[in-house]
């Protein structure tokens, strides 16, 4: 009898945490819409909550069948701020070039460098580290990751502007530093 009240019990948690993440999808995704179409017309806000509604259950359905591995860890969140800053900093990187470029009529050059990376295994986590690290150093105007090599452990990042890693590179080359000296011994 008390294996019977189980299986509702945990067949309702399994809903409730679908119904959790699908809610968080398309909030996510609403949101997303709406920084897109920048307009709040109720035509748009129609539109864009059956899309993400749609967007959402295609979502969940994926990670219940274990198709999509993304498990991020919330502590990530705390990296946002220093990502506006960077993204604020390559903007005055970026205002200066095209000072230099237009006004002062100085050669501006892009640079493309490699940075160690630890690529991670074919797991959630290690997928989710490598997403958010191509979106974090891509956001940022003056960068764009060209290439992750699982191989070479590294990351091809092209830059506008020559100058020193950001606070995202510089993590992820001491992380793939450390982790290649763990792996020699």
């Amino acid at each position: 009898m008390e294996a019977q009240h189980r299986r509702p019990n945990r067949a309702r948690t399994a809903q409730a945490r679908s119904l959790a993440l699908w809610l968080a999808w398309w909030a996510v995704l609403f949101v997303l819409w709406l920084l897109l179409v920048d307009t709040v017309q109720w035509e748009e806000l129609v539109v864009g909550s059956a899309a993400a509604a749609v967007s959402a259950t295609v979502a969940v359905v994926l990670l219940r069948r274990g198709y999509l591995r993304f498990h991020p860890r919330a502590a990530w969140l705390g990296e946002i701020p220093w990502l506006v800053w960077d993204v604020i900093v390559d903007c005055g990187l970026l205002a200066g070039a095209l000072w230099r470029k237009v006004v002062l009529r100085q050669p501006v050059e892009g640079v493309t460098i490699r940075v160690p990376f630890h690529h991670g295994g074919d797991n959630g986590r290690d997928g989710a580290r490598r997403a958010l690290v191509n979106f974090a150093v891509s956001l940022t105007p003056n960068s764009y990751v060209v290439d992750i090599d699982p191989e070479a452990d590294s990351l091809l990042v092209h830059r506008l502007v020559p100058c020193p890693l950001d606070r995202v590179l510089r993590r992820e080359a001491e992380r793939a530093t450390l982790s290649s000296k763990e792996e020699t011994l």
